[in-house]
Parts: structure tokens; C-alpha cells; sequence
């Protein structure tokens, strides 16, 4: 079954498809907007899930572990984004996570798990 964890990277093919993980990060430039989908880099990303975790992978990078369950109860780390045209609640994924995509793509972003999607 095709699977799209992270919304502008490409579907991935795996044996089952949780729905609470399909289509549930963004990545999102400084200004809080949702990353172009037409970057030719984002096609050297490549995302599975593997024993309760979202593994990111791509050349000359570091391997991203980033658990799939974490709870957010603390709701200053909210934060409203705009994902095309409409606004969410998204929490990041923390800096080491923004750091790898940064460096990837040269330029500021960080990584948002959404929720009430």
C-alpha cells in the first residue's frame, strides 16, 4: 500500500497503513508555511516506519529516529500553522530534527506533526 507520512515527500510502499500516521507531518519554512512540494531534494528523502518509529533517511545524512507516540500535554508547545490555506495545530519535532532537514536543504525548516486532521 502507498504512504505518505510526511506530506511533500513521496508516498512510500508499506505492508499496512495506519491511518493516524498518513499525511501527518509538514515541513514548514521560518515563516510557518508549508514547504514546496517541488523541491527535487525532497525525492532524496527517504521515510519508513520501523518499531514505533518514523525513520528518515537520505544520502550524507545522519539517520532520523523520531517515535511515533509521543504525548504533547503542555499546550504553550502548540503552535498554529498554515497548511495551505487553512490553520493547524502542530507541535516541531524538536531542534536536532529542524538542524538535519535545515542542513538537507539549506534553508531554515523544521518538521510539524499535526493534529485534528
Amino acid at each position: 500500500m502507498l504512504y505518505t507520512p510526511i506530506i511533500q515527500c513521496p508516498a512510500i510502499m508499506h505492508r499496512t497503513v495506519d491511518e493516524r500516521y498518513q499525511s501527518r507531518w509538514l515541513i514548514v519554512t521560518a515563516d510557518q508555511q508549508a514547504f514546496t512540494k517541488d523541491n527535487p531534494l525532497l525525492k532524496k528523502i527517504r521515510i519508513d516506519i520501523k518499531f514505533g518509529y518514523l525513520v528518515i533517511q537520505a544520502e550524507g545524512m545522519l539517520r532520523l529516529d523520531i517515535p511515533l507516540e509521543v504525548e504533547e500535554d503542555d499546550e504553550s508547545a502548540f503552535e498554529d500553522i498554515d497548511v495551505f490555506g487553512e490553520k493547524i495545530k502542530a507541535v516541531s519535532e524538536g531542534d536536532l530534527v529542524a538542524q538535519w532537514f535545515s542542513v538537507f536543504f539549506n534553508q531554515p525548516l523544521r518538521l510539524m506533526k499535526l493534529f485534528g486532521i
